[in-house]
């Protein structure tokens, strides 16, 4: 079996999990790192890698398209939103056609989980509970906001790691508006608008077969701190309040695999998501430490046994923290290597 990961920049740790489930099975099997820069600390832990072009390039879905021609993967993830972007308009469809299993949503239903604004219009649509949310640039939204809420949160649009974020009470940001009536643009990206939602921050993990269907497994955390805009300390919790939401998202949006949820529970206990990440988030790790292996569900599912119902049990209370690691390259050429010490 051969197993790709697209983008897998310094998620060692997913490399490692992935080879394990494929002993674990006793599958023979390889994991293949593609990646942009031939240094990633991942290229060093996979069993080979590949020189990919940057996602923004012309050359990029050509490349993709013969490197899955050769090494004919069973299965391709990326960790890469803007990787995910492309990937949904239709090449996710040409690898598929190449046999290549490949749990990418469909393009609407990726453009949601992009998309904050459209994030927002839709699960509001669906009456799942989110930030009331506009456009920063839309003047008559903006206004509305201010009548809803004292805080604000800004953010790119289309940003992941809370790319773009600002924090704004409510003077603040009539003050910004009085100085911009027709609406408030900022140079770069185009940013949301939201009204501040305090409470209690969670992770939450929804499974789903890799080809789509019902929820396999829901996984759940409760984030202490955060670094760079992602999770850096996390306690596994109890799924039972997120499973219905769970369900809920995934009829609205029909998971491929793992999706994960930014989700912040108010002080009257109401769940609200704040974001949708439809690939391995950085937060996964938290509830594989407590016990869950998703990789060994998927390698399951590929080689077409069922899995063992463990795979997504995981003890409760349990704290991990990221730290630093170190990982060494043997030869420029990466088709050599060693492992001599990581961590997440």
């Amino acid at each position: 079996m051969r197993i790709v990961i697209g983008s897998a920049g310094r998620r060692v740790y997913l490399v490692h999990w992935f080879q394990q489930a494929l002993r674990n099975l006793g599958i023979p099997g390889e994991v293949i790192v593609f990646d942009h820069d031939p240094h990633a600390a991942a290229v060093a832990a996979a069993d080979g890698h590949r020189v990919m072009p940057a996602y923004i390039s012309p050359e990029y879905p050509q490349a993709m398209i013969d490197a899955v021609e050769e090494l004919r993967p069973d299965l391709f993830i990326t960790l890469n939103d803007q990787e995910l972007t492309l990937l949904s308009r239709g090449l996710a469809d040409q690898l598929r056609d190449r046999g290549v299993t490949v749990p990418v949503l469909g393009p609407l239903q990726h453009q949601i989980a992009a998309d904050k604004f459209q994030t927002s219009a839709a699960l509001e649509h669906a009456g799942i509970p989110v930030p009331h949310c506009a456009l920063l640039s839309d003047a008559a939204g903006v206004r509305a906001l201010l009548e809803r809420g004292e805080h604000f949160i800004i953010k790119d649009r289309y940003g992941s790691a809370s790319s773009g974020l600002q924090r704004l009470s409510h003077a603040e940001l009539s003050s910004l508006l009085a100085g911009s009536p027709d609406g408030i643009v900022f140079e770069g990206a185009e940013r949301v608008i939201q009204v501040a939602i305090f409470g209690d921050e969670y992770g939450v993990d929804i499974i789903a077969p890799l080809t789509g269907g019902a929820v396999q497994g829901l996984l759940a955390r409760r984030i202490v701190t955060m670094r760079n805009g992602e999770s850096a300390t996390a306690v596994s919790v109890d799924n039972a309040p997120f499973l219905e939401l769970g369900q809920r998202l995934n009829t609205r949006l029909g998971v491929r695999g793992i999706c994960s949820l930014d989700v912040l529970v108010d002080h009257h206990g109401i769940a609200h998501v704040i974001d949708i990440n439809p690939r391995f988030s950085g937060g996964y790790p938290f509830n594989h430490l407590a016990g869950a292996d998703v990789p060994q569900f998927m390698v399951a599912s590929l080689a077409g046994r069922p899995a063992a119902s463990e795979w997504a049990a995981y003890q409760l209370d349990i704290v991990s923290a990221k730290h630093e690691g170190m990982i060494r390259f043997d030869a420029p050429d990466r088709h050599a290597h060693s492992l001599q010490h990581s961590h997440l």
